[in-house]
């Protein structure tokens, strides 16, 4: 008897608190059609990811790492409204690629193409990671 009584208790409480009011539930659809409205486009290198890669491997001077095994870091930028770059860090295994990736990315001159939302410019954070093997 107390096994059917706690069976009974166990699958009262998962209906209890599975379900979802009326007023959760118009306001979940009501979220969901916001976000379908808004439109956004990523931010973007002039002449994509291709044009970048080549950027980075034509400056970028390998003989200025120390060590040798394969290394990683993440360079992070703040690209503004206007296409500038500005807040560039990179934190990785090795510091003198962290520092060498830091200088190649601030030696682009080039402006970048900004994210949008609704057709507005938007200042966006950018990640771009590298490995290499050495």
């Amino acid at each position: 008897m107390k096994k059917i009584s706690v069976l009974v208790l166990l699958l009262g409480a998962q209906l209890v608190f599975s379900q979802i009011s009326p007023k959760e539930e118009t306001q979940q659809k009501d979220s969901n059609i916001q976000k379908l409205s808004i439109k956004e486009t990523p931010v973007e290198f002039p002449g994509g990811m291709a044009a970048l890669r080549s950027h980075i491997s034509s400056q970028f001077d390998p003989s200025i790492i120390k060590g040798s095994g394969t290394f990683k870091s993440i360079t992070k930028l703040l690209i503004h409204a206007d296409g500038s770059m500005s807040s560039i860090s990179t934190t990785g295994d090795n510091p003198s690629m962290n520092k060498e990736m830091t200088r190649v990315i601030k030696a682009i001159r080039t402006k970048w193409k900004p994210a949008t939302r609704d057709g507005q410019p938007i200042e966006t954070e950018y990640q771009i990671p590298m490995t290499i093997s050495l």
